[in-house]
């Protein structure tokens, strides 16, 4: 078999959002690189929130912020961020509709002042149900004034009186908009999504690492479970949904596995031939 390229989403794909990594995923992904595969973590987090122990299980590539930066072997491809023009449309229309949100830099992720209070009883009640802040956000700071940050790539937000739709509509084609597949039983998410730079996806993060990699997309495999994956199998020669993914994925993907806590990423490399 050829070399192939393999893009893991990290939540619900690599480890449960309970925090947990099967011990049957540590073994697909080691086998998989003895075989002369390339793994690659593709995520919508920022790497200040990518811990130790997703990287310990080793991985060539790095593609975060849904796309937001790309590195390849240890270098940095590219790292894009939201102009000050797009930050002031964008964090003034959340603000005035009173939804409540957090930013994700290049080294932590940053909440408003003006919100800080129902934003951390929201992470609060998160911990109240077994789910960390480190596990959500990781680190965490709070800014009179984000717009003059320089280093925003994206931001997730919750509990919206908009409806998506709406929200696009005002967004328009200058920002990328992604529901939220994180629904944790006991809190109350509300409306909730991911909002990046327009045109910037996990697909075109991946566009970016095969070229470097000099990978044809021919040979390029992605595991996903997520809103913010669609882009990502629809790209890539063969999208693998995870059972437990989100029915709008499983519908345009080519091959659904089994659920992550019943050894669905391992069971998907057996089934493809990696391992």
């Amino acid at each position: 078999m050829e070399k192939k390229v393999i893009f893991l989403d990290i939540d619900g794909t690599l480890r449960g959002f309970d925090g947990v990594i099967p011990e049957s995923t540590k073994e697909a992904i080691r086998l998989a690189r003895a075989n002369g595969h390339e793994t690659v973590v593709c995520s919508g987090r920022s790497l200040y929130q990518i811990d130790k122990s997703i990287l310990d299980l080793g991985f060539d590539g790095i593609i975060g912020g849904a796309g937001a930066f790309v590195i390849h072997k240890g270098e940095e491809l590219y790292h894009h961020y939201m102009t000050k023009e797009q930050k002031e449309k964008l964090f003034g229309y959340l603000d005035d509709n009173d939804i409540i949100y957090t930013v994700q830099t290049d080294k932590e992720s940053v909440v408003p002042a003006a919100i800080e209070e129902d934003m951390i009883n929201y992470y609060k009640e998160l911990e109240s149900i077994g789910i960390p802040l480190k596990n959500v956000a990781g680190k965490l700071k709070i800014e009179e004034d984000i717009v003059a940050n320089p280093k925003v790539e994206k931001l997730v937000f919750h509990r919206s009186s908009k409806s998506l739709k709406e929200i696009g509509a005002y967004l328009g084609d200058e920002f990328t908009l992604v529901g939220l597949s994180f629904t944790p039983d006991g809190v109350n998410v509300g409306v909730a999504g991911e909002i990046g730079i327009g045109g910037i996806t996990k697909a075109s993060g991946i566009e970016a690492y095969l070229k470097a990699a000099g990978v044809t997309r021919q040979n390029s495999i992605a595991f996903g479970d997520g809103y913010n994956d669609l882009e990502m199998i629809e790209y890539v020669n063969c999208g693998v949904c995870m059972g437990n993914g989100v029915l709008q994925l499983k519908e345009i993907a080519d091959m659904v596995t089994d659920d992550i806590d019943k050894d669905g990423l391992y069971k998907g490399f057996k089934e493809l031939g990696l391992i």
